[in-house]
């Protein structure tokens, strides 16, 4: 017999094992019936008596209780006389245990037994309902006619007592002579002889069934022990055939599966000759396979740890790795009380290197940072790479004075010149460094004031590192504040807008407004634009305020146009964020077209660092503004780093001088001659020039000498809302056409 004929043969014998069993519990069950049948018989055969005896022992009863009627003339045995002719005719209910009760119906207590049902059924009911044959039947219904014949002898002897009079006890003898009489003794014999006749048929009835249910339950015995005898053999058959299919003792394959399943795939499974196409022979094969598996996995393993603790562009330690040696790191520092130095590291204006020369490039320029951060820490720091262009330095053993100096040593190699293929680029970087443990007691708590601490050096400027302080955290708290604020500030019409008058300064007309925008929360105040301009910024939150802006402003020069107002132009500030969007022209397309305000009524000021940032995207902004109608003007000039070879080629009209200028210009040599440089390059170029923050007559007079063109500040008109800006636009108008309108809010 081959391999395969032999897992063929134990699933055979399996089967058969299962059918033989199958069968034997079948058989079983039918036994156990059969004898219950036997039972059965047994207990019909008695109750079947029990009903003869009843109708038996009811006449026997009621004998007894006539012929004690008699003598006695108690009523209690004629009550009892009709309580078992009630009871056996159903016409009162049988009481519990009335098969051993009969004439006697109260019990020790006096009290009568407590009936078995509501309902009442007679004697012959009972004995219908019991499944005797008819010739069964019709002797007992002969014994009963014949029980109830006797009753009317019975009848007529207690009605010849129940006559009071002299003759009482000559009747009572009377009546007992008729209980007594050969008639009466042969009525009883009536009933008692198909009573006996019942016997007989019932005996021989029952004794027949009774013998054919233990025929029956003698062969289901014996074929229940030969299919528990076959089921042996089959079963024995079976583990035979299994062992063959297993090639060895269940317990032997269970160890080597168990083996496996542990995953000790190293030890080998030996397989009996001629054995090897068994399940052990295929548990061999796996192991080996396993085996091989776990070889391969555990060099996968290796290089998943690689790639999950380190950066795959960098090579550096990733934030899991960092995660591991910071809690080293500063276990260490709280046992021995040493100070340890987390640094943030990110490279400035990066996104540019990436916008402006393409990804790869980048990330070469990122591989060449990290091959100098580590080039430059210990042995026992850690450099780790979270991310973009962001790193952090772990500097365990590192005190304030040796952390700047490691700042300083990285700011000045991270500033080297970076040579990538055919490009040469120079990038700095801002750092922000906290210290354990002033600064937080856990990389989290750190890594936050790290953070704080490096946008603070950003802040200042770029290219430098800052030291974490309280009120760093404080403000970003505020920051947080005033972000999640600003998110319902328009929905929750909390914003609205100011307008400050411009005069010129050749005729003295208003030329225009500047809408300058104000916020009014309800538990934090008044907020300075100066506070909440950055943080919309930064979340991205001020190109939805801006539009609002843009649009609350062109309503309101169009609102104060259609009232007669002569406001021929309204300033509005862009954002750098707003500004770089490639939708603003569309934008501002849209306002002026829903607003009906004529493009050349709207002037968007930039500010000059705004401009300089991406001077080539910004003239092409300008330009796509420009060619829709709409001015441009250059805003806080004098305090940025403007390029003249990108100035003159800006589509601007205006430059607006920054009030820090304007504020001691009439003390300040340098600032007048910073003004008046100003005004003389606008001139030269074609441009108009503002000057904002104009308070005194004497910064009015030399503007006015040095040919500025136009003024706005306090001394004209503080920032109005809509309508006291009309009223004191048409004062002006009214009162004085020309002269500046100093003192008029006060």
């Amino acid at each position: 017999m081959d391999r395969s004929t032999s897992r063929f043969a134990y699933t055979r014998s399996l089967r058969l094992s299962v059918g033989i069993a199958a069968l034997l519990f079948i058989c079983f069950g039918i036994y156990v019936q059969a004898e219950k049948q036997v039972d059965r018989a047994n207990e019909a055969r008695y109750r079947s008596r029990l009903l003869a005896d009843e109708l038996r022992q009811s006449s026997d009863d009621l004998t007894r209780m006539v012929r004690s009627y008699v003598q006695t003339g108690n009523p209690l045995y004629k009550q009892y006389f009709s309580d078992i002719l009630a009871i056996r005719d159903g016409r009162k209910p049988r009481p519990i245990g009335y098969d051993g009760i009969y004439w006697d119906l109260f019990g020790p207590d006096g009290r009568a037994p407590r009936p078995d049902s509501d309902q009442s059924i007679s004697l012959l009911d009972l004995m219908r309902q019991a499944g005797f044959t008819a010739a069964e039947f019709e002797r007992l219904e002969q014994a009963k006619d014949n029980s109830d014949a006797l009753t009317e002898i019975e009848h007529v002897a207690m009605n010849m007592v129940e006559t009071p009079g002299p003759d009482l006890a000559q009747q009572r003898q009377q009546a007992s002579r008729i209980l007594h009489d050969v008639i009466y003794m042969q009525a009883k014999a009536d009933i008692m002889r198909p009573i006996g006749e019942f016997y007989a048929l019932l005996d021989q009835r029952t004794a027949g069934e009774v013998a054919d249910a233990m025929r029956r339950a003698e062969w289901l015995r014996w074929l229940v022990v030969g299919l528990g005898a076959a089921l042996l053999l089959a079963l024995w058959d079976s583990l035979r055939k299994l062992r063959a299919t297993l090639g060895g003792t269940p317990d032997e394959v269970y160890a080597h599966i168990a083996h496996l399943g542990r995953g000790q795939f190293h030890d080998p499974i030996a397989v009996p000759a001629g054995q090897e196409d068994s399940v052990l022979g295929w548990l061999q094969q796996t192991q080996r396979q396993l085996h091989q598996m776990e070889v391969e996995r555990r060099e996968s393993d290796a290089r998943l740890v690689q790639l999950a603790d380190y950066d795959p562009l960098t090579g550096l330690p990733n934030r899991r790795l960092l995660q591991d040696r910071a809690q080293t790191a500063l276990g260490r520092a709280h046992r021995h009380g040493e100070a340890l130095a987390l640094m943030f590291l990110d490279l400035d204006r990066f996104k540019n290197i990436n916008d402006s020369l393409g990804h790869q490039l980048g990330d070469a320029l990122l591989v060449q940072v990290a091959q100098r951060l580590k080039s430059l820490l210990r042995e026992e720091d850690t450099v780790c790479r979270l991310g973009g262009d962001e790193f952090v330095l772990l500097c365990p053993g590192t005190d304030a004075a040796s952390a700047a100096h490691v700042a300083r040593k990285v700011l000045a190699l991270a500033a080297q010149h970076y040579q990538i293929g055919a490009q040469e680029l120079a990038v700095t970087c801002s750092i922000g460094i906290a210290m354990y443990p002033s600064d937080g007691d856990s990389l989290e708590t750190l890594s936050m004031s790290a953070d704080t601490a490096m946008y603070r050096a950003k802040q200042a400027g770029r290219n430098g590192f800052r030291f974490f302080k309280a009120e760093m955290q404080t403000h970003s708290a505020r920051t947080l504040q005033l972000e999640n604020a600003l998110r319902r500030a328009l929905a929750l019409e909390q914003m609205h807008l100011e307008y400050q008058p411009q005069f010129s300064l050749h005729n003295g007309e208003v030329t225009g407004a500047e809408a300058l925008l104000r916020w009014h929360h309800p538990e934090l105040g008044v907020l300075s634009p100066t506070e909440f301009i950055p943080v919309a910024e930064d979340s991205g939150q001020i190109l939805e305020i801006g539009e609002w802006v843009l649009r609350t402003a062109c309503q309101q020069l169009r609102a104060w146009q259609d009232a007669g107002l002569p406001i021929r132009r309204m300033a509005v500030n862009l954002s750098a964020l707003q500004f770089r969007h490639p939708k603003l022209p569309r934008q501002v397309e849209q306002v002026l077209a829903q607003t009906g305000l004529p493009p050349q009524c709207l002037e968007l000021e930039l500010t000059e660092r705004v401009a300089m940032e991406n001077p080539e995207s910004a003239i092409a902004m300008m330009d796509h503004l420009s060619e829709r109608g709409v001015q441009m003007s250059i805003d806080d000039f004098g305090t940025g780093y403007s390029s003249l070879n990108y100035l003159k080629r800006f589509r601007i009209y205006k430059l607006k001088i920054d009030q820090s200028f304007v504020r001691d210009i009439a003390e300040d040599p340098d600032d007048r001659a910073i003004v008046t440089a100003i005004i003389s390059m606008a001139r030269s170029l074609g441009f108009l020039t503002i000057a904002e923050g104009v308070e005194t007559p004497g910064q009015l007079q030399f503007l006015r000498d040095h040919g500025c063109d136009e003024v706005q500040g306090y001394l004209y008109g503080r920032p109005l809302p809509p309508q006291e800006f009309e009223q004191h636009v048409r004062q002006h108008l009214a009162r004085h056409p020309v002269a500046p309108l100093a003192g008029v809010l006060s």
